[in-house]
């Protein structure tokens, strides 16, 4: 008995539109398709269909979504059941899709819109839909109903398949799951996934190496030794943490970011190729090149000062005003420290010890 899987990446059905829609301005693709702790969402989606043992993994591509979709292909080249098709009409490519697999010997099919990322036994909901025996099995966690599902590949030949699918959210036997599920429908979901995968709420580990419990840091990031990273946290590949920053409370810095001197990322996710400037706060928070989202007040912020927050891909000027401020404030600072220090005419009483001499800390 044949079993396949077809993922319509970064999009949701119709079936299920929700209302809470990405901030607009912050991010300009699908969520699945940003990294978090060093792998998209969209790659982890695939994979655990490859783990599942299917006959045949296929990636259903929008073309509005291509550039950024490509760069799923180079992550599943060692897979020859992984096959990417790009497509204008997803309904229409499922529905073909179907009859493909129907005609090559495969007689169930999981689909998913790839947005969404649930940890549930695959196989366990492949059995409960044979049991079933219904055209098209839904899944649904406490929250509602979820964007996947298990359908009959010769049952669904001929019907309409989005009647099929909405169909289905009536259906009495929707197969409930326990496990941990992230429908990334906003950018706050974002910054929760991370928070879940840095503190062991899913099955998946963080990329990178795991240099002390609880902190990854990729091959080819620099942290300043005066700099300190509090458990748990990730520090993408490439990604450079200047003197005296702090990232603490389960942030993330993906691959291609710059925190700069004296500042803190706390509770906050900071996303591919952002720079953050000198001695800022970022506090539950996500950041996305010029861009922030206050999670705490739903409010997204657009900078325009380049020495504040930036994209990487800006020019070589603002980077060299910058090195010069950041010169300025440690001069600044210096002879504040010396100051304070002639001031002292009596010897202080001895101070207590505190255990962060390192600047990797559990």
């Amino acid at each position: 008995m044949g079993l396949g899987a077809i993922v319509v990446t970064g999009e949701h059905s119709e079936a299920n539109v929700t209302a809470a829609s990405a901030q607009p301005g912050l991010l300009s693709e699908p969520l699945a398709y940003f990294e978090v702790v060093g792998r998209s969402a969209a790659e982890r989606i695939i994979e655990r269909f490859v783990h599942a043992d299917v006959d045949v993994v296929s990636v259903l591509q929008q073309k509005g979504n291509l550039k950024t979709s490509e760069r799923l292909k180079p992550s599943f080249t060692a897979f020859e059941n992984v096959e990417f098709e790009v497509t204008g009409d997803p309904y229409l490519a499922i529905q073909q899709k179907l009859q493909e697999y129907s005609n090559s010997g495969i007689e169930h099919a999981f689909l998913l819109f790839g947005n969404v990322y649930a940890e549930t036994d695959l196989l366990d909901l492949f059995y409960f839909h044979r049991e079933a025996h219904q055209t098209a099995t839904r899944t649904m966690n406490r929250y509602g109903l979820l964007d996947l599902w298990v359908i009959d590949c010769q049952k669904a030949q001929g019907m309409n398949l989005k009647a099929l699918l909405e169909q289905s959210q009536a259906a009495a036997n929707s197969y409930f799951i326990r496990e941990y599920v992230n429908q990334l429908t906003r950018p706050s979901d974002l910054r929760r996934f991370a928070s879940d995968l840095l503190q062991g709420r899913c099955t998946v580990r963080p990329s990178g190496r795991e240099v002390k419990r609880g902190i990854w840091i990729e091959d080819g990031a620099e942290v300043h030794r005066s700099a300190r990273i509090v458990a748990p946290a990730y520090i993408g590949r490439g990604s450079k943490i200047m003197e005296d920053a702090l990232i603490t409370r389960a942030s993330n810095v993906e691959r291609d970011c710059c925190i700069d001197y004296g500042t803190v990322i706390e509770n906050s996710s900071v996303l591919q190729g952002t720079e953050v400037g000198i001695c800022l706060d970022v506090c539950h928070a996500v950041a996305n090149g010029n861009k922030l989202l206050s999670l705490d007040r739903d409010v997204v912020i657009e900078i325009s000062d380049a020495s504040v927050m930036r994209s990487n891909g800006s020019g070589t000027k603002q980077t060299k005003d910058r090195s010069w401020a950041r010169s300025v404030l440690k001069f600044t600072r210096r002879k504040q420290n010396q100051s304070a220090a002639k001031i002292q005419s009596t010897p202080s009483a001895p101070k207590a010890h505190r255990l962060e001499t390192n600047s990797l800390q559990g």
